[in-house]
This record gives C-alpha cells, structure tokens and sequence, in this order.
C-alpha cells in the first residue's frame, strides 16, 4: 500500500481544501492506497474532512514560522511510515523541505494558480516576494514532482520548474444531479438570476458585472446574486448604488449550501481577472447551469465557446451585458449551452480520473526515490 501524506495550511476553504477533501474521500474506496491529511490550522477543512470520516492531523504551533512544525512533521512521516508527501500551498513547500532535509521522501506539488496581485503595500508585496522566492528555492531542493491543474499555470513556470517532473491534470468531480435540489429562499421566483460564487475580492471581477447591469439593452428581469463574502464586499455595495444598480443586486454572503444555489441560478457568471479551475465552473457544467465567463486562464481552458458556455473578454462589461441579454432573452440557448457543458464535465473533468492521475504521479515519484 502507498501512503500518502496531504499537507495543507487548512486556514480558508476554497479550490485546493476541496480537491483535498474529494482526493481522500475517493482513497478511502481503494484497498492500494491511503492518505492521511496533515494540516498547519483548525478550520472548515478539518471540519469537512471530519465528516467524511477522515482523521486529519494538526500540526501544533507557537506562531506563524515556527521552526517545531517542521520537526513535528519530520517525525510524523517516520511513525506513519509515509511513502509521498503532496504539498499544497508555500508555506506546506517550505515546511515540508525543512522537514525532508535528514531524510528525503517524495514530494509532489500541486500548483493551483498564478501568482495574484498584493495591492500598493510595500510590507504586503515585500511579503510576497519573499515567500514566493521561498516556495521556487524548496521546491528545487527537494526535487518536487510538480502538477498543475491547467496548461496556463504550467507553462507560467515553466522558467521557474524546469528539470523537474511537470504535468498538467486538471480538477475534476463526480456528477451532480439538479433535479431534487432546494431552491434557496434568495432566489425569487420569476427572475432571471445570474450569479457570482466565491470569494468577494478585486480578482474575481464583480464590479465589471455591476458595470453591466448598467447597460440600456439589459432586460429588466436579470438579476444579479453574489453568493460569499470576502475584503470588497462594502466598497462593491457602494459602488452597486453609486451606478444606480442597487436594486438588481443581491449580496447573500456564505452560502453552505452552495450546490443548491447554484442548481437554482439561470446563468452562472465568472468575470475574474485570473482564474486556475475552480471547481465552481465544473460544479456549474455538472448541474447544467449555462456559464458566461472571462477568457482566461482554465475558464477558457475548459469551455468552448458558444459550445458549452459563453466567453468575454477580461474587463468587458459591455461583452458580459450582452451575454446576460442573450441568455435572458433566449431560454433555448441556455439550455442547449448547460446540457452540453453537463456532458463535458462527465465526459473530462471527473473525480475519478483525476484521482488516477495522481496517483500515477506518487507512484512515479516513488519509484524514482
């Protein structure tokens, strides 16, 4: 059996504590494989991993660098006798090199996005500089076999990786049904709603869809429902009422109940300025939810457009008012767009071939060793 150590900081729960979550769930079904999840903070990760039945270990700390972690996990991986380690985020890189450095084991790291903008601080880029270059010199050091979960992101470190193990393997779920679902009390009936999901920050783009609704051609039935909470949410509800668009914008914060949001939205929208894959575009695609999104990087990787979704250029609010406008006008599109996109997903972007991808890459990580 190949045991296998998910190592993950577990603070936020996003894209990276959702592959984690689904990648354990789905091992536990195997009799030649076992993980065991390690995580840096308590949180909504462990919580949900929990619930799967999963034991998630906690790293104890006395701060935010403390050097103990890393001794605690050395020591973990010999009494475990784990065989790879899979790193997820800089921190789980540095940590797990520093543990790694009187007894070498296989590492393998998932790279889930580019780089995103730090704002004007001079503290806040100074510390990301330096704990970008921290991840680059780990990474290295260890000889990590690198996987990325879109071509954009791989080949945007191809520089930075080169001469180690690289492969691209996109995200992927189980099929989600629709039908059956709950609709959320938000969602009025009658209404054409578009929504936004996830975290509510400059990167995913709202104030461009805000900008759209502004538009003349908009049908007076288009609604805009943003689903999460994040740093900009009071500056994008002033900004809805200074562009006079209050009243068809609906701020609903977190949502645990987020599939069945989803399921009950007339158009899913993704106006990021960046994007990995998140697994709200599959979660969409799976439940037939017709997409429009920015073209840029896995939005544009995984659909096609005017085949199984709508793209927009970045920042085009006038593009995305028109797309809201085309499928608010013509429920047929919609459909045809959701019902293929549902075939793609089953069809590319399963759970179950993601799983095998990865563990091609631990088995070859561990032969190599």
């Amino acid at each position: 059996m190949t045991r296998v150590a998910m190592l993950s900081p577990g603070e936020l729960f996003g894209g990276v504590e959702r592959q984690i979550v689904d990648v354990c769930r789905c091992v536990r079904l195997r009799p030649d494989i076992s993980a065991l999840p390690v995580l840096f903070h308590e949180g909504e990760l462990s919580a949900q991993l929990r619930l799967q039945g999963a034991d998630p270990v906690l790293l104890a700390s006395h701060g935010r660098y403390d050097p103990a972690q890393a001794r605690h996990l050395a020591a973990l991986l010999v009494e475990r006798e784990i065989d790879v380690v899979h790193v997820h985020g800089y921190k789980s890189m540095v940590v797990m090199a520093l543990a790694s450095a009187k007894r070498r084991i296989p590492i393998v790291k998932t790279v889930h996005g580019l780089p995103e903008p730090t704002g004007r601080s001079p503290v806040g880029r100074n510390k990301s500089r330096a704990n970008s270059w921290l991840d680059k010199r780990a990474t290295r050091i260890v000889k990590a076999s690198i996987c990325y979960v879109t071509a954009e992101i791989s080949t945007g470190y191809a520089r930075d990786h080169r001469g180690l193990p690289r492969r691209v393997i996109h995200n992927g779920i189980d099929p989600l049904a629709r039908e059956g679902r709950p609709r959320p009390q938000g969602l009025e009936p009658g209404l054409f709603h578009a929504g936004i999901v996830g975290r509510v920050s400059e990167i995913k783009g709202i104030v461009h869809a805000l900008r759209a609704l502004t538009s003349p051609e908009m049908p007076p039935q288009v609604r805009l429902d943003v689903i999460g909470t994040g740093p900009l949410l009071d500056a994008l509800q002033d900004e809805a009422r200074a562009l006079g668009v209050a009243d068809r914008v609906r701020f609903h914060g977190f949502q645990r109940d987020i599939l069945d949001w989803i399921a009950h939205l007339d158009a899913l929208l993704m106006p990021s300025l960046h994007e990995g894959l998140p697994y709200t575009l599959l979660e969409a695609m799976s439940l037939g939810v017709p997409v429009i999104a920015s073209r840029v990087g896995g939005l544009a990787e995984v659909l096609r457009q005017e085949q199984t979704g709508l793209l927009v250029e970045v920042g085009d609010a006038a593009g995305l008012a028109d797309a809201l406008a085309r499928l608010a006008g013509d429920p047929e599109l919609g459909r045809r767009l959701g019902e293929a996109a549902a075939r793609e997903q089953r069809e590319r972007y399963t759970l179950a071939r993601m799983v095998d991808d990865y563990l091609e890459v631990y088995a070859a990580a561990a032969a190599a060793r």
